[in-house]
């Protein structure tokens, strides 16, 4: 049987706006609030494959400078210091999803546009998609876990090892005496025990970002000491994306908070439950544009049916160097059982 097919290509098959649906797509999505393509935003974002061929694309790692500089009477020429940077490399990947209805009188007899809801699932769907793949790359791997029992902070290298850690939940619950020890081990490496993590600077202050889970930031909002805190807490710059649905600010710290955060039951000897959150500086990510996110609609059985499909070429990681994480450090918590009550 003979059938005539509409391929992506064709000049009669529908397309919705290609950068509108690219702006609805990205836009939606949690991460979107940090991405630029400055190597001082959270999520570094490159686009040069998007005009020419190839699959593979380098990110430059920018390091902090470390000399002293000179005061009066010593000549600056011949005292410079150059720049240390590294490089990082992401491969591109393809990414789709598709709707497909079963015929005219299916959408005749639905009491809503099979065609219209088509579309928007799909675009929550690649929004949705963007924000878990961001959410993979930060916790795969880690090279740098900071938990705390009784106010005691450690960096552990292993993720077993600080997961296993945590003992009495109480003792490990996220607390701001904690949130000041990360951003402190943060911006000094741990003594440079690792790489520091470069600030996301706004406003003359240097500024972190920490991603909790709800049950984490329920924590946090039942502190003591942190109910004092919010009572005197600094104002949010609204012309900066970094404060954009943050739930908290503290000791120069934004805290965010996510479902997509990983959270589990076994903890500490098996019994606690804990969550997986992160601190986030600059080039914590980064982003690669090979297509960006496009809708397509095709005809089947004589244009009876109707089907809808989201693609993107595109690939997200976590910077390494030195086999260390560049741009961000693991935060492991206990925390309190209320998403698996």
């Amino acid at each position: 049987m003979a059938k005539t097919t509409f391929a992506t290509g064709n000049a009669l098959t529908k397309k919705v706006y290609e950068e509108k649906l690219y702006r609805d797509t990205v836009k939606a999505a949690y991460f979107h609030r940090f991405m630029g393509e400055s190597s001082d935003s959270v999520v570094s974002v490159k686009s040069n494959l998007e005009k020419q061929q190839g699959d593979r694309i380098t990110f430059g790692l920018r390091m902090r400078l470390t000399g002293a500089g000179v005061t009066s009477g010593t000549t600056l020429e011949g005292n410079e210091e150059s720049l240390t940077t590294h490089d990082y490399s992401l491969s591109l990947e393809q990414y789709r999803h598709a709707v497909r209805d079963a015929g005219a009188i299916d959408r005749q007899r639905a009491q809503f546009s099979i065609d219209k809801e088509a579309e928007l699932a799909l675009k929550d769907w690649g929004s949705e998609k963007i924000d878990t793949l961001c959410f993979e790359a930060l916790e795969a791997s880690r090279t740098r876990i900071l938990y705390h029992v009784s106010g005691a902070m450690t960096a552990a290298t292993v993720p077993a090892t600080a997961k296993a850690a945590l003992t009495v939940a109480a003792n490990s619950l996220i607390t701001p005496g904690f949130i000041s020890q990360i951003k402190t081990y943060a911006k000094t490496g741990g003594n440079r025990a690792t790489i520091p993590l470069r600030p996301i600077k706004f406003d003359g202050q240097d500024w972190y970002i920490l991603l909790v889970h709800p049950d984490v930031m329920f924590d946090l909002k039942n502190n003591s000491a942190w109910l004092q805190a919010n009572r005197e807490a600094e104002n949010r710059g609204k012309d900066n994306p970094i404060f954009r649905g943050a739930s908290a600010i503290y000791d120069g710290v934004v805290v965010h908070e996510h479902e997509t955060c990983s959270i589990d039951l076994v903890g500490g000897a098996g019994a606690i439950p804990f969550a997986d959150c992160s601190l986030l500086g600059a080039q914590a990510l980064c982003w690669a544009w090979g297509q960006r996110p496009e809708l397509v609609m095709e005809s089947f059985d004589y244009g009876n049916q109707h089907g809808y499909a989201w693609g993107m070429l595109g690939a997200v990681g976590k910077p390494v160097f030195n086999s260390e994480d560049f741009g961000s450090l693991g935060v492991y918590v206990s925390r309190s059982s209320i998403s698996d009550a």
